[in-house]
């Protein structure tokens, strides 16, 4: 089937912060997450034939990219991820108690293993499905949803100390 930008560009529409939140989740940074976000945009776009699932597929590029991203600049920024990276109509919602909270735990992250990280804010942030995050991470779901339960537990146990 012949690729359509118009599909591409829908899909980037409806998932432009998940697409950001992705990439965030292994980048740690927010400009190189928008980088990553138009490189695998314009990837995916110069495709001759259209991916069976294209957001999927399109996941899998961020994902990559990231990961080689991440790679090339040999360094993890350990002072968490910055809550205003996440620009989200529901952050904007939370009470000024809630967002310490939410800034306390982006904080706390960065002693989990990196698929831990990278599931918990695929799941809260881009409100992912567990099937939707191990298309991702090219995973099986239950390896993921092991992930993100022991990810969590951890992290009650960091934000509980």
């Amino acid at each position: 089937m012949r690729f359509s930008f118009n599909q591409l560009e829908r899909l980037f529409i409806r998932h432009q912060h998940d697409f950001f939140v992705a990439a965030l989740s292994i980048t740690r940074n927010g400009p190189a997450a928008e980088d990553v976000v138009h490189d695998s945009l314009l990837a995916v776009a110069s495709l001759q034939t259209r991916p069976d699932n294209l957001k999927a597929y399109v996941y899998r590029v961020i994902r990559n990219k990231a990961l080689l991203q991440k790679k090339q600049a040999q360094r993890l920024d350990d002072s968490g991820l910055d809550i205003d990276c996440f620009d989200s109509s529901t952050l904007n919602e939370l009470s000024v108690d809630e967002r310490i909270f939410v800034e306390q735990a982006l904080s706390k992250m960065t002693s989990l293993e990196a698929n831990q990280q990278q599931v918990l804010l695929l799941k809260f942030f881009a409100d992912l499905s567990f099937k939707d995050i191990a298309d991702v991470m090219d995973s099986p779901i239950n390896t993921v949803s092991s992930w993100y339960r022991r990810g969590l537990q951890q992290l009650q146990e960091k934000l509980d100390e």
